[in-house]
Order: C-alpha cells, then structure tokens, then sequence
C-alpha cells in the first residue's frame, strides 16, 4: 500500500468514526473530532499477544496501537479520559473494518504550528504590535494570506465578502451601522474554540456569516456546519451561508448581503 492510499484509509476512518459518533449522538465528541488536524497510528507499550515464528526460535510480540490526534494546543484539555475512551471504542471498531486491528486507545498531542518561509518577519510583526489577538488565529501565521486595514483574511473570497461588507457599511448612517469582525477566536458551549469567517455586528444584534467553497458540501462535512450553526443558534447568533459561486459579481454580493442584514440586524422598533 502506497503512502497516499495509507494517508487516505486513515482519513476515512476517522471520518467514520465521526459520522457514527453523530448517528449516536455523541455531540461533545464530534464537536472535538471536527477539529482535529491529522490522525496517525502508533504503537503503545502494551502488548496483545505474542507468537512463535515458523521459521526460527524468535517470539513475535504483538503490540496495542494508539490513534494520535493532532490538535491545537488549546484543545488538548477538552479531550478528558473519558471522552477519549468513548471515541476510542468506536475508533476501534471502525478501524477493525478498514483492516486495521489492535486500535485501542485514542491520544493527543499539539499539532505543529503551519509557518512559512517569512516566519521571522510575520512573528517579528506581532512582537512589535501594541497588543494579543485572536483575528485569523492560525492564519497570522502565514503570509501569503490576504490582508486589508490590518486584518487578516482566510482566503480570497474572504476578502471580497469583506469589501461587500465594507461597502454596506461605509454607505451605512453613523447612527446605523455595523461591526465587521473578520476569523475571530470565539468560545462557545459545546467546549469548542471556532473561528467564523465573519461576525457582524450591529442594530443591537450579532450575525455570523460563513463562506462555503465545494468541500463544504460532503455529508460528513455537512453534518459539522450543521454542529456549528447549531452552537451559534444556541445563542440567539443567526448563521447565515454563502456558497463561493455566488460571489463572482459585486452588485449581486452587495444586495444579498443587504438583505441578509435587514432580516438579522433589523432596526429596533420606534
């Protein structure tokens, strides 16, 4: 089996056991396994069975394996003993299907921080800024990443909903207008730390805009925005989608992000 097809059968797998936590209802554990960044398979101390060779005097010993999740660092506290044991013991069977056995404990560690060749100056730039943030908190990291009035953006479809945004806010009154607050750090129930591509703000109340480009339409990755609206929901924060192909033409962006304001951020009644 190649590297690509091994990288692959792991994905899957924890794909599965994600979807089968949610078909349980396991909400704290899927909400966890949304965010990890990569799994691999390692082997533990503890041995399973041992077995003599055919071919000479050697004894083969047999060892239990872990799942190691790489999260951010963050994160790490949340996965208590027991929610590690309730995805371990149904890793263990999904694993078991896709051919891997002796999967039997799930463990985590910090997950390696993406940088790119201008780590110095864009860390250099932060030492240097007047205080913390949590705007864009992986990708302050990397440079190549859009940037406009100091902030941070994902993507580039980030950044042109930003400027529809900006648009609506500049022709806004001063007595009506709006926050826009782009990727921030934000802490909800579920015990999850999330970044939305925007929050806006304004009229008394809070919207949450997302942008979903084509990965956002598997089941899997479906049932995650579904998790999180939810979370957001949970608060009184409307979430509202906007699919990538509809933010080709400014005029179009401008209106539906207008109208998306009215229905969310309505005036207060005189």
């Amino acid at each position: 089996m190649s590297g690509w097809e091994a990288d692959e059968r792991v994905d899957r797998i924890l794909a599965q056991t994600t979807a089968l936590l949610a078909q349980r209802g396991d909400e704290r554990a899927v909400a966890l396994l949304i965010d990890v960044r990569s799994m691999e398979f390692v082997f533990t101390d503890e041995e399973v069975r041992r077995e003599p060779s055919q071919w000479s005097d050697e004894i083969y010993i047999y060892y239990f394996r872990a799942a190691m999740f790489d999260v951010e660092d963050h994160l790490i506290p949340q996965f208590t003993v027991e929610v590690r044991e309730r995805i371990a013991a149904t890793l263990s069977y999904v694993a078991k299907r896709n051919d891997e056995d002796d999967v039997k404990y799930v463990q985590v560690r910090p997950a390696l921080p993406e940088v790119d060749d201008q780590w110095r100056e864009t860390y250099a730039a932060r030492l240097s800024a007047e205080r913390p943030t949590n705007q864009a908190r992986r990708e302050r990291g990397i440079a190549q990443y859009p940037t406009q009035d100091g902030l941070t953006f994902g993507s580039s479809e980030e950044l042109r909903v930003y400027r529809a945004l900006r648009r609506l806010q500049d022709r806004a009154s001063i007595e009506d207008t709006i926050a826009i607050v782009p990727l921030p750090g934000a802490r909800l129930r579920a015990g999850h730390t999330w970044s939305p591509d925007f929050l806006v703000a304004g009229r008394g109340r809070a919207l949450v805009i997302e942008i979903d480009g084509p990965h956002h339409r598997t089941v899997l990755r479906r049932a995650d925005d579904g998790n999180r609206d939810l979370q957001w929901r949970r608060c009184g924060v409307p979430v509202v989608r906007l699919p990538v192909e509809d933010l080709a033409d400014d005029s179009a962006l401008d209106a539906r992000l207008g109208e998306e304001l009215r229905r969310h951020l309505p005036r207060a009644a005189s």
